[in-house]
């Protein structure tokens, strides 16, 4: 399953049934389209004349794979950045922000064999995925250029790691939806499939300037920092269906390594390592490619077909998780998987489901539970494999302390006597910030006891 299925059948049915739509008499992409709707109950019941794109942005599979997402703005706009648009033309702040820019291509060569008319819808298409998407994750747009988009992921005195890894979420699913979903429907067609590529850099406060550019009733509120001019230039870099991230996304969230690498170039016929987006007396600035596909497939419900696509799947056994709140001595906050940066010191608590309910073990069943964690303080606590002194073995719940800044992840695996063993894996991101907890309720404290003793 697809997170987009809708607009790969609807750009199929645009390039696949032109010449069947033109022997009824139905000519041009509207007639085309009313046609259309007739086999798709998600295309809206009417097209209109101005209606600008196929399919009508169904969130619904995003929110329930993703999670709601707390940055995401009530009203999707364009241009100047809404948490900043109180600066006055004369005012400067220095403010954090994660620059995106994503460039999708292919879509030229359509006009060789398409009208303008249809062309542009389907390049409309797949710019309104684009925007939909990075909206969900509370990226503005504040820019459309052809068939590029630029994207700020910043909320006003928020986080700047949750801002991170939300770029990196919407740039993964983006990176997946285009080069492997909706460029097979361009492939089956006979035509170039589509290709994406995908810059990101992050300027921490004092590496990012907000102000106008322009004069009076001609202006644009934006961002000076080199690390927005880079990534651009990261964006132009990267090779076809890749995303290449600077080297301050890398260590602002401690990434896992095994999500990064360094890019090669060829150099006199031989592969080098291209280390350095820019390298001047003033700057070395590392740059990295960011392993997208391995990263999604860190996520319970991606896996990996024999022909190497990622797919969507529902799984009977999952994993729960929720923060605890000690206002109301509970664990009362959903987590989804990877979904922000859990504040260091917080404890979580992770339930086994199965088919939307908690399981109950089966007397065969052994049930065991560990923790992964990676990054320089869990290394030097030598807590990398973490196993909670086996108290929580055969029970259907754990619960963890977010001890260390870092990308993570909580295993469960189900023993059973005469049948394959069931492996559940839950990806958290764990913040540098500490946030204490003032008080637990009993129960909690003589559990952890347990566990550390």
């Amino acid at each position: 399953m697809s997170l987009f299925n809708n607009y790969r059948k609807g750009i199929e049915n645009v390039l696949g049934r032109k010449e069947d739509f033109i022997s009824k008499g139905l000519n041009g992409p509207y007639a085309l389209l009313n046609e259309s709707r007739k086999t798709f109950s998600s295309v809206p019941s009417t097209i209109k004349p101005d209606a600008k794109t196929i399919l009508e942005f169904d969130s619904s599979q995003l929110k329930k794979y993703f999670g709601p997402n707390s940055y995401s703005f009530d009203t999707i706009s364009i241009g100047n950045h809404p948490d900043f648009k109180f600066l006055q033309e004369n005012e400067t702040i220095k403010h954090h922000c994660v620059s995106m820019f994503v460039d999708i291509k292919g879509s030229t060569r359509l006009q060789l064999k398409y009208s303008l008319e249809e062309v542009r819808i389907i390049k409309d298409t797949l710019l309104t995925l684009c925007i939909n998407v990075v909206s969900h994750f509370g990226g503005h747009v504040h820019r459309l250029q052809g068939d590029a988009a630029f994207v700020q992921f910043v909320r006003k005195d928020h986080n700047p790691n949750d801002s991170i890894i939300n770029a990196l979420n919407a740039a993964s699913v983006l990176c997946q939806a285009v080069s492997e979903d909706l460029s097979a429907a361009f492939e089956s067609y006979g035509l170039d499939p589509i290709k994406i590529r995908v810059g990101i850099d992050y300027g921490a406060d004092e590496q990012v300037m907000w102000s106008h550019y322009g004069i009076s009733n001609c202006n644009e509120l934006t961002t000076t920092s080199i690390h927005t001019d880079l990534a651009a230039k990261l964006q132009h870099k990267a090779s076809i269906n890749s995303i290449r991230i600077g080297k301050n996304l890398v260590d602002a969230i401690e990434m896992k390594e095994d999500y990064f690498s360094t890019p090669t170039q060829i150099t006199d016929g031989l592969p080098q390592e291209d280390r350095y987006i820019i390298k001047s007396p003033e700057l070395n600035y590392r740059q990295f490619d960011f392993q997208w596909k391995k990263y999604l497939k860190s996520f319970s419900f991606y896996q990996q077909k024999a022909d190497g696509k990622l797919e969507i799947v529902e799984n009977d056994f999952q994993l729960n998780a929720s923060i605890y709140l000690p206002d109301e001595e509970n664990f009362s906050t959903s987590y989804y998987e990877n979904n922000s940066a859990i504040p260091k010191g917080n404890l979580i608590k992770y339930q086994l489901m199965y088919k939307g309910f908690e399981y109950h073990r089966k007397p065969q069943e052994g049930i065991i539970w560990e923790a992964y964690n990676s990054g320089a303080e869990a290394k030097a606590a030598k807590e990398e494999v973490h196993s909670f002194e086996n108290f929580y073995v055969n029970r259907t719940y754990c619960i963890a302390h977010a001890g260390y800044h870092g990308n993570h992840y909580l295993k469960c695996t189900i023993q059973r006597d005469h049948s394959s063993n069931i492996v559940l894996k839950f990806p958290i991101y764990v913040d540098n910030k500490v946030k204490p907890l003032d008080s637990l309720s009993a129960e909690i404290r003589a559990e952890l006891r347990r566990v550390n003793q």
